[in-house]
């Protein structure tokens, strides 16, 4: 069992790194750009200025680390070939403006390229014969990666004359010539391919994750280590609490049921059951609102949040009262499908373990009915639920969106989809590992489970 247990622990990590990179790549296929819906209201505020708002939303993305490529950097080494590609395009679409999107898809590619490709833009600024518009591309990656303070409205004599003097230095009042940075961008083959594999979104976030660093929320520039302390325990007291109301109904009623199959409280209980299952969870909670929370009927319950105005001013009763009465609603449209399904499981196993002949054995040396069930039947009837118990784990992360969105509940379920909506890569990611880290948790503790519940489940490897 214990090397069983290590080998499991150990196939963890190559598990979550595929799902990691399926989790990524499935992120960055969904439309949609963060950084304009970040920037939207600033963008509107700076359109006299199309170079400001653009620069803005290059340095936004560079902050999110958006403008590399996703997986690999090989712009490290193509950047002169992108360069010849920017000149041919330049060249066949003489009036074309810089706000132009195909402008910025073929910069795109020179910029990913970051400081690998300065010497070699100096070099043509400097000693070839570039027209104006291959003279402004090359001065906007480099001003816009080396964080050079060039305002676009400068005349391009006095831009020249600024890369001129940061690139090969100036006197001192001394006369004494100052180094430049030109010797600073001399990359070898072996740093070259060191950044192939470093200066990418995938391998950059990767790293990060590894020491559960998430970075900061691209909605609000938070860290996403601050947003999990305040949603995580949210969720989880619904999750916990679901958790055990659900076991403490469903167990019991399942137990009963098989026990007592085809009497009228079996066949009332499968019946309210069966459509406490069949009614979806929103449209319960549209009505728990309705008819519970001040709608059109009563008004005995608050429908949003988790406090009332003033809950910081109250006594502790008062305040585990107030908390009660927000939570109440939530947790019962959280708990009812579970234990519907959960006593219709624990039913079914019951029903096929109370039949076999052990049980039989069990009852023919004369065992009364309280000992065959619950000491012989029950153990084995529970793999079944235990199968369901390992995804409690990965619940308690993700949360019920549904449910927190309806109830206005600032927990982990409102917050991804929110996080979704706005594109908020870190955060979806954070998440999304989190959730993955405990559902290869839940499912190790349940084949855990599987042994101790019962004696015939062995992990251990036999010689043939």
């Amino acid at each position: 069992m214990t090397s069983y247990i290590i080998k499991r622990i150990l196939l963890i990590f190559p598990t979550l790194f595929g799902i990691s990179i399926i989790t990524f790549i499935i992120i960055k296929m969904a439309p949609g750009d963060p950084t304009a819906f970040k920037m939207g209201s600033q963008e509107q505020g700076l359109s006299a200025d199309q170079n400001m708002a653009k620069a803005v939303v290059e340095q936004t993305r560079e902050i999110y680390g958006l403008d590399k490529p996703l997986m690999l950097n090989f712009r490290v080494f193509t950047y002169q070939s992108d360069w010849e590609d920017l000149q041919a395009f330049l060249a066949s679409h003489p009036g074309i403006e810089s706000s132009d999107p195909a402008y910025d898809e073929e910069l795109t590619l020179l910029k990913q390229a970051d400081e690998t490709a300065v010497a070699f833009l100096m070099d043509q600024v400097e000693n070839s014969d570039l027209s104006d518009l291959e003279l402004r591309a090359a001065i906007e990656v480099l001003t816009l990666k080396q964080k050079l303070p060039i305002d676009p409205s400068m005349d391009m004599a006095t831009q020249l004359g600024y890369i001129n003097t940061w690139w090969h230095g100036k006197r001192d009042s001394s006369g004494s010539l100052k180094p430049g940075e030109a010797d600073q961008y001399q990359f070898s083959t072996w740093q070259k391919l060191k950044m192939v594999f470093t200066e990418a979104q995938y391998p950059r976030w990767l790293v990060r994750m590894m020491i559960f660093d998430f970075g900061n929320s691209i909605k609000d520039n938070r860290p996403i280590l601050d947003h999990l302390k305040e949603k995580l325990p949210v969720t989880l007291i619904f999750t916990i609490a679901s958790f055990f109301i659900s076991y403490l109904i469903a167990i019991p009623l399942g137990i009963y049921s098989a026990t007592h199959q085809y009497s009228l409280l079996d066949k009332t209980t499968t019946v309210a059951l069966f459509v406490l299952y069949s009614l979806p969870n929103f449209w319960v909670a549209t009505m728990a609102i309705v008819y519970f929370g001040g709608g059109d009927f009563l008004d005995w319950f608050p429908v949003a949040g988790l406090n009332s105005v003033g809950y910081e001013d109250m006594r502790f009763f008062d305040k585990t009262k107030d908390l009660l009465s927000h939570i109440i609603l939530p947790l019962s449209v959280w708990t009812y499908s579970s234990f519907t399904q959960l006593s219709r499981f624990m039913r079914g196993s019951m029903l096929e373990v109370i039949r076999q002949d052990y049980i039989r054995t069990a009852r023919a040396k004369g065992l009364s009915e309280r000992v065959v069930v619950y000491k012989h039947a029950l153990r084995n009837s529970l793999i079944p639920i235990i199968t369901i118990f390992a995804n409690i784990l990965p619940y308690a992360i993700s949360g019920s969106i549904i449910i927190e969105f309806i109830f206005s509940i600032p927990g982990m379920g409102q917050w991804a989809y929110q996080s979704i909506l706005f594109r908020d890569y870190p955060a979806i990611m954070a998440i999304f590992t989190l959730t993955a880290i405990m559902t290869l948790i839940g499912i190790l503790l349940a084949d855990i489970l599987y042994a101790l519940v019962d004696p015939r489940i062995s992990f251990d490897s036999k010689p043939a």
